[in-house]
């Protein structure tokens, strides 16, 4: 009964101080007779391997929110998003020709934010470029290295000023933040023009291509949420002597996709241009909208373990209690800027017959939030994540891959970066701590 309750307390120990930022994980053994005790330990030195590379295969289809601009840093050279999407009716038909005027054909964008070096407090004035799609944007286009045909000549072509903390005053009325331009030549007369079912308005119009180029040498991303009422395009006209407005759309479901572009010349990871891997052992660059990820390689760490706990035997006696991964900021001082990444996620990787993908760890999945971490701490300055149960699932064998991958959360969506230490950087290396029990 007592050994019962023994590897009761310990197996909740994690759980008891998970919000705590420096564990004891010995805490309570003092309750416990010293008959019925298991040793317990510490330990952190621990070989690891790190690499960072591009993500080449990253899906952006249909995704809510969509990054629109290019963005450039000393650090993580130049990054720019484009937005490729069909267009379609509101209702199932329209007659455009039979209205007797149309006053003007409005594009509104709704803003969820965005990412600029003084995060955009007075707005920035960038080249907004819209093309006509001169080809099926098919389901097959859904990663972000996917392209479409277009025509060469934009149908809309100036600077316009991205502004997405400020409100939007159209008369007596106040809107969210958007981008608003007026859609005029000849996309204008095409819309004028048509007459027919939503079949026919998505075989003539098969969609629009965005994209934001910088005027400066920093620019800037917007972030578009293509789900809002207010993304779509308005044609204002007048039937009856009055003043309506029909709606075409952004289908919420339809073929819709982010195009990333990438230039590191002059960067600190200017040799991404031209190897495939970097070596991450002093520092990691972990930047979203595809510029890299991260891969730490425990291999070594296996035998590591049998010698600690037996002499190079396996014992199943031994017990993780906890396992802490733990990446130092390598510049701290900037780490409340907001264009720092608010989240690192821990995946493994995932065969099933001849298909790999990567998933979350185990700790990710089912821990819980508050348990799992992967923010910020402020008091160590660091990203912490747990990876207790992955890392017994890989000493035990269920797991085989050596890997775990660092990404950011919402890499799809912001442009967010970090750069974290190494596990061989000079003074505040990546560790992991392990605390562990052993009969």
């Amino acid at each position: 009964m007592i050994m019962k309750r023994l590897l009761l307390l310990i197996a909740s120990l994690p759980f008891l101080f998970a919000s705590c930022v420096d564990e004891d994980e010995t805490l309570g053994m003092d309750l416990i007779d010293e008959e019925d005790k298991f040793n317990v330990g510490t330990y952190s030195d621990i070989s690891m391997d790190a690499k960072f590379f591009r993500e080449d295969s990253l899906a952006t289809a249909n995704y809510q929110y969509n990054a629109l601009g290019e963005y450039y840093d000393d650090k993580f050279g130049k990054v720019s998003s484009s937005i490729y999407s069909q267009i379609c009716l509101s209702m199932p038909s329209a007659a455009f020709n039979s209205y007797e005027t149309i006053d003007s054909i409005v594009l509104s964008l709704s803003y969820a934010g965005g990412f600029s070096e003084d995060t955009l407090k007075n707005g920035k004035e960038m080249r907004l470029n819209i093309y006509e799609v001169s080809e099926e944007i098919d389901s097959t286009k859904k990663y972000s290295f996917d392209d479409v045909a277009i025509v060469s000549q934009p149908i809309f072509s100036e600077n316009v000023l991205i502004d997405y903390n400020s409100d939007v005053i159209l008369g007596s009325d106040t809107l969210d933040p958007q981008l608003r331009v007026n859609l005029t030549g000849a996309f204008f007369e095409k819309i004028r023009n048509f007459s027919g079912e939503n079949s026919s308005f998505v075989e003539q119009f098969k969609g629009l291509k965005f994209s934001l180029k910088k005027n400066d040498r920093n620019g800037a991303m917007a972030y578009i949420d293509m789900t809002s009422k207010a993304t779509c395009i308005t044609v204002y006209y007048k039937q009856g002597g009055k003043n309506l407005k029909y709606l075409i759309l952004f289908p919420q479901n339809g073929r819709r996709f982010m195009h990333y572009d990438y230039d590191f010349s002059g960067s600190d990871i200017a040799q991404l241009n031209i190897q495939d891997t970097l070596s991450g052992n002093d520092l990691i660059y972990l930047g979203n909208l595809g510029i890299s990820m991260a891969k730490i390689n425990i291999e070594d760490f296996r035998q590591e373990w049998k010698d600690l706990i037996n002499g190079g035997q396996t014992n199943n006696d031994v017990a993780i209690n906890s396992a802490l991964l733990e990446f130092p900021v390598n510049d701290a001082s900037e780490i409340n800027n907001p264009n720092f990444t608010s989240r690192i996620l821990c995946y493994r990787q995932y065969i099933s017959g001849n298909d790999t993908s990567l998933v979350l760890i185990h700790d990710a999945q089912s821990s819980g939030d508050a348990l799992y971490g992967g923010t910020y701490d402020n008091k160590t300055k660091s990203y912490k994540m747990r990876i207790t149960m992955h890392l017994a699932n890989y000493l035990n064998g269920n797991i085989s891959d050596p890997n775990i991958y660092l990404i950011p959360d919402a890499r799809r969506s912001t442009a967010t970066r970090i750069i974290l230490n190494g596990p061989n950087h000079l003074t505040k290396p990546a560790s992991i701590k392990i605390t562990y029990s052993k009969n």
